[in-house]
């Protein structure tokens, strides 16, 4: 009990960043991968070590380590145990915490998986793993104390499994890597494989601001060959020995396509160096899902892909929320309480909206701002989607609810797949992101 309490006070502080990081000294050129599991129900919520693995590549930024404002439902910290000065912040969000909204979590316990990555320590650090509470306020899950010579720590050589450079125009510590991992690919496919991975690639660099980007972007394709063509449609009472484990039906929802088995996922990624990951999925029906800092996912030839790819990797990559809403409700529409205001930079529900795009807003826009009647919303014959992506103001709707959420503009990628382009708002936050992992802030 003793140690627990030093780990909550130690924890609990927010020690000063560093003003200029010295990688260097904290860090070597690999990666610390830390894998735990998320269990719980709609009340509760706990957080399990399982492993600890040192894997051959870093792939992740040498520069601003300790942003002070991190996106996502968690956040992990990495503090040096000799001077209690801390080396590394970042968030994330699970597939755990968007299940804990459904109505199955009222009524059973489970367990999902996931990891956290960041740069191998040189010497004994703490890493302690948060979640939000408020706009601005967290709460302690897990310490651990991780030390580099440790007999228990995994060591792993490069994953022997192949691996094409789609994309190379940076070296990984000037780019933001992007692992395509294939799912439902058997080894005859492979080909196949890699040149829609090369498709998916040159989707993402043909949407701004990732165009504008894109001597910045890195994409690899990495191939984990499955047993049987094709992914696991739980709703058809289809199920394949697939790679990766992905299938539709996420949550009962029949499009939302994602894989439960993050282990194995990341074990597949870290054949390269890599910020961020893509699992295709080898087939036609429309699907997709995105978590932040965790893993986008979509079908390789399903209707709107070039959209939906973008979209998913909003979400994965920038922590973007979904815009858009249904009458009749969503299975995720338990996910933002109205009574607080959510992280995600671009829907807010205006308990601190000074904290969102309110600054960006011409003068005179009214908050809530109504919806122009010549707006691609209001009326989608009358004006072009690009022109609707820029109407910045407070339009109520987004979240997957129809009230007392809004966005910045009538439509944007993630509201449809037919707008044209991201919002500003949204535009913002990728540049944000993109800057941040290539040092270019």
């Amino acid at each position: 009990m003793k140690v627990n309490l030093i780990f909550i006070i130690f924890c609990g502080l927010w020690v000063a960043p560093l003003t200029a990081q010295q990688y260097d000294q904290f860090f070597t050129t690999q990666s610390c991968r830390v894998d735990v599991h998320f269990s719980g129900n709609t009340r509760e919520m706990n957080v399990y070590l399982e492993k600890i693995k040192q894997e051959p590549y870093w792939g992740g930024r040498v520069s601003d380590l300790t942003p002070m404002n991190v996106p996502g439902d968690f956040r992990f910290t990495v503090t040096d145990s000799a001077t209690n000065q801390l080396i590394y912040t970042d968030g994330f969000n699970t597939l755990f915490r968007e299940w804990q909204t459904t109505p199955e979590a009222e009524k059973v316990n489970k367990s999902f998986e996931n990891t956290v990555v960041f740069p191998f320590p040189k010497t004994t650090v703490r890493l302690c793993i948060e979640r939000r509470t408020g706009f601005n306020s967290w709460e302690l899950l897990l310490a651990v104390m991780i030390r580099p010579d440790d007999a228990l720590i995994q060591r792993t050589g490069k994953l022997k499994v192949p691996v094409k450079v789609l994309r190379k125009p940076s070296q990984p510590s000037e780019a933001v890597d992007i692992a395509i991992i294939g799912e439902g690919y058997t080894a005859g496919e492979l080909k196949k494989f890699y040149r829609e991975a090369d498709r998916l690639a040159g989707y993402i660099v043909s949407h701004e601001p990732f165009k504008t980007y894109k001597s910045r972007l890195n994409f690899y394709a990495v191939g984990a060959l499955s047993n049987e063509t094709g992914v696991s449609k739980p709703h058809e009472g289809k199920w394949k020995n697939s790679a990766l484990g992905a299938h539709y039906h996420t949550f009962y929802s029949p499009r939302y396509l994602t894989s439960p088995r993050h282990f194995l996922i990341r074990d597949y990624a870290s054949a390269v160096p890599y910020d961020a990951i893509y699992i295709l999925v080898n087939t036609d029906e429309y699907g997709g899902g995105g978590i932040y800092n965790f893993y986008a996912l979509t079908s390789a030839r399903g209707r709107d892909a070039r959209a939906v790819t973008v979209h998913e990797f909003g979400h994965s990559f920038a922590g973007l929320a979904d815009e858009y809403f249904y009458e009749g409700g969503d299975a995720l529409d338990g996910m933002y309480p109205l009574h607080e205001e959510p992280w995600e930079p671009n829907i807010t529900t205006l308990k601190h909206f000074e904290h969102k795009w309110l600054a960006d807003l011409p003068e005179g826009t009214p908050v809530p701002t109504p919806l122009p009647e010549d707006s691609a919303a209001a009326n989608p014959a009358a004006v072009p989607a690009s022109q609707s992506t820029s109407l910045l103001g407070v339009y109520e709707g987004g979240g997957y609810k129809t009230k007392g959420i809004y966005r910045p503009t009538p439509d944007c990628r993630m509201k449809t797949n037919k707008a044209a382009e991201f919002c500003p708002v949204c535009v913002k936050a990728v540049e944000a992101r993109i800057r941040l992992l290539t040092g270019a802030l």
